[in-house]
Parts: C-alpha cells; structure tokens; sequence
C-alpha cells in the first residue's frame, strides 16, 4: 500500500470535495402566490410579502415556520435584509 502526500499549498488538495456556498452571491427571488415571494440563496432562506405600503419579511422556511424579522418601503432592500440575515443565521450556526 502506498501513501500519497500531497502539500497544503497543492492545488490538487481539495480536488472533488463540493465547493463551499457562496454566500455573497444575490439572493434571487421568485413569486409563489399572487402577494409572497420566495427568497433563495443556495435554497429557500425566507419571504417576502406584499402588504402595501410595506414589504414584510420572514428569515426561515417552509413559510408556516419562518419568523418576521423587518418591515420595509423597497422592495431591493427587503429581499437584500433577506439575504444578509440568512447569511447571518448560516455563519452563526457553523460558528457554534
């Protein structure tokens, strides 16, 4: 049996194992019913709702689950809130 060593600064070291998430990639939303958006960012990370004059936001999913987090007037802001706080939550819960 023979060992292979290869160096850390190896470009071949990694090789096959799945990239990380990028989590400073835009979130991208979609319409799901006639009033709600769903925010993804490497899947689902929460929602939007339109309840005029403001943008209600939910960080979580499936939707029954996810828990209102902001209130906003634009509609780029809220699902950027979105995203930065499903970010957030994903670093969080790798750190613990």
């Amino acid at each position: 049996m023979s060992v292979m060593h290869i160096p850390a600064g190896s470009e071949k070291r990694g090789a096959g194992l799945p990239a990380k998430p990028d989590e400073t990639a835009d979130p991208t939303y979609e319409l799901v019913d006639f009033d709600r958006y769903v925010i993804n960012q490497d899947g689902p990370v929460g929602y939007i709702e339109v309840v005029s004059p403001v943008f209600v936001c939910y960080l979580g999913h499936p939707y029954a689950r996810a828990e209102e987090i902001a209130q906003v007037h634009a509609f780029e802001q809220a699902v950027r809130l979105v995203g930065e706080q499903a970010a957030a939550a994903r670093r969080h819960k790798l750190a613990t």
